[in-house]
């Protein structure tokens, strides 16, 4: 197991013994906070144009989620997985919304306060490895759906929007411990505090565990040792001038399998430090206008140098050679956002934003070694209500990135409020995918020095990922009827949506011979291309219920059908139609016994599926054996059941809890790849159990 060392980990793990309660609940939701992540307006959840979930502190907290992705699956056709895989690569935390999805995920964009954090070079987010501690979340909004027009590319499938808290609200000492089996040791250290008009809030954070075991008992190598250091400054700088600024530096270290296929990469230790900046400047010009500036850089270096070999290949002998796959990327934004209401009946906003993102890399850019993207967006959107009950939200995007054409994505919804309980919404939007740098210039290529017969040397040149073509943006559109609706004195919410997603041009690299006739060992090399269009059709569903003050239930559930457009290429059509679960359902439970007792009880359960890059051979829908017959989906359903029980302590203003969580009590599993192609046992979920011990002084 790799230890973290550095001192202000040391430090963390002194202050950090016992922990805050639960807030207390209310038991209607009329006063449910607005949403920002539909349109840039706040307004309502009932007036959103488009389908928005919530999980807020309180959901957090009671799921007893150590990671980000553990509280996700309390979102309608959000499915989590863990991968360690046969290609040797650092493991990850996978979320993905229906389906389409390697360990990469690069259909859905995740920000933190409207900062976009997806990795410019490959896509996705390494959720072990976000600068962002868990306790500083107010709420997480899921847009599920496209959302383009507010957030450009990459908002395609769904839109996770992380939201911190304002400084204000964390004042005085917080400190969280977490120690259970598979080496679990996380801590958190939080200050807050204020000056005049200033509040700050400072927090350090480390989180460590040992992975997941293999099914034949031993553990993987699959370790995650990370720390980091966050801080967020609020000033009100008069009545109509509020400045925020925020940073971050962490530091990851993830252990990686030895691959499987070749060239065989070792187990070895993979290191990311990234950091970020970030000032947003708000302004009130008059009552009818207001004006958002903000600014934010995003930096990573991940270290990942290793001795790579080959098995014998006649008439060559076995080998080894250096690959240096380390890398470092940036990422600059500037946006101006303008929001006025010229009217009682009409909001609109517009905006515009400039993006530069930068990678160097000698292995994901062989012949270039930096690669450089601009990226601008001129974005607006408007409402206007009709009347009391009939209000319509437009909005637009138009993108340009280098080395793409302009796109537009367009968005229109029409919503009917029968009173202030239900409403009906009818929609439809497009958005795009703009390739990432390593899709758009990838120049991978193993070379190395050996001999024949250890007598004649040769040099070898194995292209392995090569563009071939320009790529075109992939495309999606959705057609959808939501409702959304209060009942029992408003004391539940009951929020539903049918939907069709039409996926045109999505990105693929199949393994081809000679591309473009380059002299490599094998001839081959994997070449990325527009190759695919698929359709989603489903239903989605959640409710979340306030019984009384002690008693929350929420509950969550997805049916869905994927389909593939091209039948002819039959292998490739087969794995996205598997790629995501037919069916998948959530609930959790919370209650407050007393002012000392609460506890909750989650439960998820997960169809049948297989993720992208996992094992499809011999694989079809609805079971079967790994040895023959029809087949099997490769991650195969299985059902969660959670368990935890918090006994909260109050002395004066100094309040306390110790919690005890059981996690996968019912059975284990593996959600990412439980049939590999290699002969080594799949990794497994078994079950988790760890103590959380909290405090929190004024």
């Amino acid at each position: 197991m790799v230890i973290f060392r550095r001192p202000i980990i040391i430090f963390v793990v002194c202050m950090a013994t016992v922990g805050s309660t639960v807030s207390a609940t209310e038991n209607t939701f009329s006063d449910l906070p607005v949403v920002l992540s539909d349109n840039m307006l706040e307004q309502p959840p009932s007036r959103s144009p488009v389908a928005i979930s919530s999980i807020d502190r309180e959901l957090i907290q009671a799921s007893g989620a150590r990671t980000i992705p553990d509280a996700l699956r309390l979102i309608p056709g959000i499915i989590v997985g863990h991968s360690v895989n046969d290609f040797g690569d650092k493991p990850l935390l996978v979320v993905a919304y229906h389906g389409h999805s390697d360990q990469y995920s690069r259909q859905m964009n995740v920000l933190i306060d409207g900062r976009s954090i997806y990795d410019p070079l490959l896509g996705g987010v390494n959720w072990y490895n976000i600068p962002i501690a868990i306790d500083d979340i107010e709420r997480i909004e899921v847009t599920r759906g496209p959302n383009a027009s507010t957030y450009g590319s990459n908002s395609f499938q769904a839109v996770i929007n992380i939201i911190t808290r304002h400084a204000s609200e964390d004042q005085g000492h917080f400190a969280k411990v977490n120690i259970g089996n598979h080496s679990i040791f996380d801590a958190t250290y939080r200050f807050g505090g204020n000056r005049d008009e200033l509040d700050y809030r400072l927090t350090l954070a480390t989180v460590n565990d040992d992975g997941q075991d293999r099914a034949d008992g031993n553990d993987a190598n699959d370790d995650v040792n990370s720390g980091l250091f966050d801080y967020r400054l609020d000033y009100q700088a008069n009545t109509r001038n509020h400045i925020t600024y925020q940073g971050s530096l962490g530091r990851t270290i993830q252990q990686a399998e030895a691959g499987k296929r070749e060239p065989v990469r070792p187990e070895r230790d993979i290191e990311d430090v990234n950091a970020h900046q970030y000032i947003r400047w708000d302004s009130t010009i008059d009552s009818e206008q207001s004006i958002v500036l903000k600014y934010f850089f995003n930096y990573l270096d991940e270290t990942d140098d290793f001795i790579s070999r080959t098995i014998d290949l006649f008439p060559l002998d076995a080998f080894t050679f250096p690959v240096m796959q380390s890398h470092t990327s940036q990422r600059h934004n500037l946006e101006l956002t303008h929001f006025l209401q010229p009217q009682d009946a009409i909001e609109l906003t517009w905006g515009i934003s400039a993006q530069h993102d930068r990678i160097k890399s000698d292995f994901y850019f062989r012949t270039k070694g930096e690669v450089k993207r601009n990226t601008y967006r001129l974005f607006g959107n408007a409402i206007t209500r009709i009347n009391s009950r009939n209000t319509i939200d437009l909005g637009a995007l138009i993108e340009k990135s280098d080395g793409n054409s302009a796109d537009i994505s367009p968005r229109i919804a029409y919503l009917h409020h029968f009173d202030d309980r239900h409403t009906v919404r009818a929609g439809v939007s497009r958005a795009i995918r703009t390739p990432f740098l390593f899709e758009q210039d990838a120049n991978v290529a193993y070379t190395a020095s050996t001999t024949i017969n250890d007598t004649r040397p040769v040099e070898l040149f194995d292209q392995i990922y090569y563009p071939l073509n320009e790529l075109e943006t992939e495309k999606i559109t959705t057609v959808e009827l939501g409702y959304y609706g209060k009942f029992f004195q408003k004391s539940m919410l009951f929020n539903t949506r049918i939907f069709q997603d039409k996926l045109e041009d999505l990105i693929d690299a199949p393994q081809i011979d000679d591309p473009g006739g380059l002299d490599n060992v094998d001839s081959k090399a994997f070449v990325f291309d527009n190759l695919y269009a698929t359709t989603v059709r489903g239903i989605e569903a959640e409710m979340d219920y306030r019984l009384d003050r002690s008693l929350r239930v929420v509950a969550s559930g997805a049916i869905l059908d994927i389909t593939s457009d091209d039948p002819v290429r039959v292998g490739k059509s087969r794995e996205y139609e598997e790629s995501a679960p037919d069916h998948a359902f959530s609930l959790l439970t919370m209650k407050d016994f007393n002012e000392k007792y609460s506890g909750s009880i989650g439960f998820y359960y997960v169809g049948d599926m297989a993720w992208m890059d996992a094992n499809h051979n011999n694989t079809c829908e609805g079971g079967g054996t790994p040895n023959g017959g029809c087949g099997f989906r490769n991650t195969q359903g299985y059902k969660k059941l959670d368990l935890r029980l918090v006994r909260n302590f109050q002395a004066g203003d100094e309040r306390a809890s110790v919690a005890i969580n059981l996690q996968n009590v019912l059975e284990e599993y593996n959600d990412y790849d439980k049939f590999p192609s290699s002969l080594a046992p799949a990794v497994e979920q078994n079950l988790v159990a760890f103590i959380q011990l909290y405090l929190y002084i004024h």
